[in-house]
């Protein structure tokens, strides 16, 4: 049988297609805001009018099965993005230390920006009633948040997605609150406390995660701080990547180094132990022993890891927990009314914003990986229940962005957003080059037309530009350094902790009397860490390195 021949597409069916395409797409946007003009232009002073206008938008619920989980946030106008990015143009404003890498709940959260709290309702009501009060609710608190005073950053317009949120709060007996341990106080809302620990009255675990990324002691400044904050918190500390400990995450020369490391992502459980024994500390009397917490624990230790590590590679070994059970899908869709807390199950809800690594600390605890990860933020579009053992349960939430009050670039620096979706990633480079030096932990060099290289005034463009260069990243038509493809990848690098923006707890970098309290509190926990190592010497020390950290140099000095 004779081929036939494809039939040629030519560029007046192009035009037509596209022609086409475009008229779907007004009357689509048509329909979904009839007072909208595609034709409006900005106005003379150069405010967009329109749908251009960001705080015009209103978050219209996405009913279709695709996108009813998307994440809906505010988008840039024209006239923005061109500013933004002639600002990222000018000459850098260096900061200081105090200034630039210091972060108070302040400085984050605002007492007149909370959350929406799941109105009251009972069994007896249809899912219509019931859904009618929640759409009414968050209508009138999304009006409320437009017509406040303060300049509320990104947050999560999508009902569905809160609705995630409520279910985990409510099926949970113990929720840890992840955070990511380079800016936690942008990943502790406030309001979210008090809703947990107030409104339903249930235990909270403050989980610092991704305790490998910055030193000592920024871990141990941060958790005398939440501390002073929040005195009925509990923190636990996590990690998944076996790094040597930073002594100085603020040194240059050790952000060069840990920009060359790429580093694979394992499965660690050192310090599961640890994150179950805060949640035993917390857990309710009557359900106490429905888990065997020191059976558990046990089974993290140090000395059980090297057994299984010694084993024949036997997935079903002996020290390994029970076989967890596949992820829970149809969770949602089993009593979309909500869920009472099973008397059967210990559940551990896992709650916070995206990209803090709630996924990953269960592949973690089920020592394989049950729950896909992703850097993409909100990658977790369900929440799904997961059983360690046949009384624990684990109940993943899918992460949403709180309203706060910081800037959006840092918003996108810590990973809230999706970076290949910015419209204009070099204002966060901007915000990012003001606070650590870009240019010399890349290690750039000034272009080659510039009059005095070493009195080179850097910018966001020039540095990305630079680097554009360096990586080879160019425009297939002009064959100009892509700029934008070098900023997004600055960005990645953040994101993944190769370029490393840690922030330090007010009064970190010059209250000497605040460092030598918790040099004191360092010091104690490397003697308890001393006594243990020398009961069990062939089990290798994890404990941080106390001579070599700023607090131990500060004794030294008698400061």
């Amino acid at each position: 049988m004779p081929l036939h021949r494809k039939k040629p597409f030519s560029a007046k069916q192009k035009k037509m297609q596209l022609l086409a395409k475009r008229v779907s797409k007004r009357d689509q946007a048509a329909r979904e805001d009839p007072e909208w003009d595609f034709r409006q232009r900005p106005n003379e002073e150069g405010a967009p009018s329109g749908p251009q206008t960001a705080h015009a938008q209103t978050a219209k619920p996405a009913t279709d099965g695709r996108n009813k989980l998307t994440s809906q946030f505010d988008k840039l106008s024209r006239v923005e993005i061109e500013d933004n990015k002639k600002r990222s143009m000018q000459p850098l404003h260096r900061l200081s230390l105090e200034d630039g890498l210091t972060m108070s709940f302040d400085d984050a959260y605002s007492a007149d920006v909370d959350i929406p709290v799941r109105p009251e309702w009972t069994y007896g009501e249809s899912k219509s009633v019931v859904e009618g009060r929640e759409a009414a609710y968050f209508n009138s608190w999304l009006e409320r948040l437009r017509a406040s005073d303060e300049e509320v950053s990104l947050y999560e317009k999508n009902l569905e997605v809160w609705r995630q949120l409520w279910r985990v709060v409510e099926i949970s007996d113990i929720l840890l609150l992840i955070v990511d341990v380079r800016h936690p106080v942008l990943h502790f809302p406030p309001s979210l406390y008090r809703y947990i620990t107030e409104t339903t009255g249930k235990p909270l675990v403050v989980v610092l995660n991704k305790t490998d990324l910055v030193a000592e002691n920024t871990v141990q400044a941060w958790m005398h701080y939440f501390k002073q904050r929040f005195p009925a918190v509990v923190l636990t500390r996590f990690c998944c990547y076996r790094d040597e400990a930073l002594v100085d995450d603020t040194a240059v020369a050790s952000m060069k180094m840990r920009r060359q490391r790429t580093r694979r992502r394992t499965h660690d459980s050192r310090l599961v132990g640890d994150l179950f024994a805060a949640c035993r500390s917390v857990c309710e009397t009557d359900k106490l022993g429905l888990v065997g917490w020191e059976d558990l624990i046990a089974r993290y230790t140090d000395k059980v890891e090297e057994e299984e590590d010694s084993d024949s590679g036997d997935e079903s070994s002996d020290g390994e927990p029970d076989e967890p059970v596949a992820p829970n899908e149809d969770a949602d869709e089993e009593a979309h009314h909500g869920e009472r807390v099973s008397s059967k199950y210990v559940t551990l809800g896992l709650v916070g914003h995206p990209n803090v690594g709630k996924s990953t600390i269960i592949n973690s605890i089920v020592r394989r990986t049950v729950v896909s990860t992703s850097r993409t933020p909100g990658h977790t579009k369900h929440f799904q229940t997961i059983h360690v053992t046949p009384t624990l349960r684990l109940c993943d939430c899918p992460g949403l962005v709180f309203p706060c009050v910081v800037g959006r670039p840092m918003q996108v620096l810590a990973g809230l957003y999706n970076i290949a979706q910015v419209q204009e990633p070099y204002t966060s480079v901007q915000y990012l080059a003001e606070r650590v030096p870009v240019e010399r932990v890349l290690a750039l060099h000034p272009p080659a037309d510039a009059r005095d290289p070493e009195n080179f005034v850097w910018s966001a463009w020039a540095i990305c530009e630079a680097f554009a260069i360096d990586r080879g990243f160019y425009t297939s038509r002009g064959a100009r350094p892509d700029v934008y493809r070098a900023s997004l990848h600055i960005l990645r690098w953040v994101l993944d902790g190769r370029i490393l923006l840690s922030f330090k707890p007010p009064g970190f970098f010059r209250d000497f009397a605040y460092l030598k309290e918790l040099a004191k509190e360092e010091a104690q926990a490397s003697v308890r860490s001393s006594d243990s190592a020398s009961e069990s010497s062939d089990t290798e020390s994890i404990q941080p390195i106390a001579q070599k950290s700023m607090f131990a140099l500060l004794d030294e000095e008698n400061c």
